[in-house]
C-alpha cells in the first residue's frame, strides 16, 4: 500500500519545529525513523509527524527531551491512538471543504503570482497551502481552477502566452513531484498513464495520477502525445492493469478511435484483463466506448473518473 511522505520541509511547517530541531530529535533521541526520497532526501509519515507532535507538547510542558523520547519508546512500536493524537486545543490541519470565499483568494493569490512570473514567491505560497490544508483541496479547489482561468484569460487576449506558460509548467513540476511523495509497492497494480495520442495538454493527466497514487496504485506516466506503437509494446511487456488516457480536444480524440480500437483488440488478442480509460475535458459521459469491450470513458474530474476507474477495475 501507498504512503505518503512528507519533506522535512513540511513536517517543520505542520510542527513548528526547526528541521535542524527535527535532525537533531532524530540523531540523537532516536524520535523518528524517516525514510528516503529517491534523492536521498528525508521522507516523513504522518504518524512520523505525530510522534513529532506528541514530544513537543512534553517539552512544552517541561518534560526534558531525552526523557519524553524514552516514555515513548516505553509506550511501544505503535503507540497512536489517543497517546498521539492532538489534543483539542491545538488547531488541526484545516478540512478539505473549505469556504469558498477563502478558496477565492487563494487562487486570486496564486494567480497574480504566476502573472507576475513570481516563482519565489509562487513556491513559497504553494508551501504555506499544504502546510494547511490537505492536498486534494490544493489540486482540486486551487491549482486546477487557476489552470483553467490561465487557458481562459489566454484565449480571451488578457495575458501573454508566456504567462500562460509559466503558470501551467509551475503547476506541472508539482504535479510530478509528488510522484516522489508515495512508496511504490511492487505488488500493486500498475496503471500507465498518458495523453491521449496527439494530445498535448498533459495536466489532467496529471492530476488523475496523483488520486490513482493516492489510491494505492502504481503510476508510470509516459507523457504527452506517445506513439501508438508505444503503448502497444508496454502492453505486451508490462502488461498493466489499465491504462488511462487524458483528452481535451474532441477533434484529436475523434482521430485517435482507431487507435483505441486497435488497443482493444489487442488486449483481447493477449487474452488480457487490462482497461483502458479515457477522461478530460473532451469527454462528457460514462461508457464503453463503440466498437469495444474494455475502453471506457470517465467523464467528472480527476478524483470522481478515479472513483469510477477503482470500481471497473474491481
Amino acid at each position: 500500500m501507498n504512503q505518503r511522505l512528507y519533506t522535512i520541509k513540511e513536517v517543520s511547517m505542520r510542527t513548528g519545529l526547526s528541521t535542524q530541531l527535527i535532525r537533531k530529535w532524530e540523531e540523537r533521541y532516536g524520535a523518528v525513523s524517516p525514510s528516503r526520497f529517491p534523492n536521498g532526501y528525508r521522507g516523513y509519515t504522518k504518524n512520523d509527524i505525530e510522534v513529532l507532535l506528541y514530544l513537543k507538547r512534553k517539552v512544552d510542558e517541561g518534560v526534558p527531551i531525552g526523557l519524553a523520547a524514552e516514555e515513548l519508546k516505553a509506550m511501544g512500536p505503535e503507540p497512536g491512538g489517543l497517546a498521539l493524537s492532538k489534543p483539542e486545543s491545538e488547531p488541526a490541519v484545516l478540512p478539505l471543504q473549505q469556504p469558498n470565499g477563502e478558496a477565492a483568494d487563494y487562487r486570486e493569490s496564486l494567480l497574480q503570482l504566476f502573472l507576475r512570473l513570481d516563482q519565489i514567491g509562487a513556491q513559497r505560497f504553494f508551501d504555506q497551502l499544504l502546510a494547511l490544508h490537505h492536498m486534494d483541496f490544493v489540486l482540486l479547489q486551487v491549482l486546477a481552477p487557476v489552470l483553467v482561468e490561465l487557458g481562459d484569460r489566454w484565449e480571451r487576449g488578457e495575458i501573454s502566452e508566456y504567462q500562460e506558460h509559466f503558470g501551467s509548467h509551475f503547476i506541472r513540476e508539482r504535479l510530478l513531484a509528488l510522484r516522489n511523495l508515495y512508496h511504490r509497492s511492487p505488488d500493486t497494480p500498475l496503471i500507465v498513464t498518458a495523453c491521449s495520442p496527439g494530445e498535448r495538454h498533459e495536466l489532467g493527466v496529471l492530476f488523475f495520477g496523483y488520486f490513482m497514487l493516492q489510491a494505492g496504485y502504481q503510476i508510470v506516466y509516459l507523457g504527452a502525445s506517445p506513439s501508438e506503437k508505444g503503448i502497444f509494446d508496454c502492453l505486451g511487456q508490462m502488461k498493466p492493469a489499465a491504462f488511462a488516457f487524458g483528452s481535451s480536444s474532441e477533434e484529436l480524440l475523434e482521430a485517435a478511435l482507431p487507435f483505441y480500437r486497435e488497443l482493444d483488440r489487442r488486449i483481447g488478442g493477449l487474452g488480457l484483463r487490462t482497461k483502458v480509460f479515457i477522461g478530460g475535458r473532451s469527454v462528457t459521459g460514462d461508457a464503453v466506448l463503440p466498437g469495444t469491450k474494455v475502453v471506457h470513458t470517465l467523464a467528472g474530474d480527476a478524483q470522481e473518473a478515479v472513483q469510477k476507474m477503482r470500481r471497473l477495475i474491481g
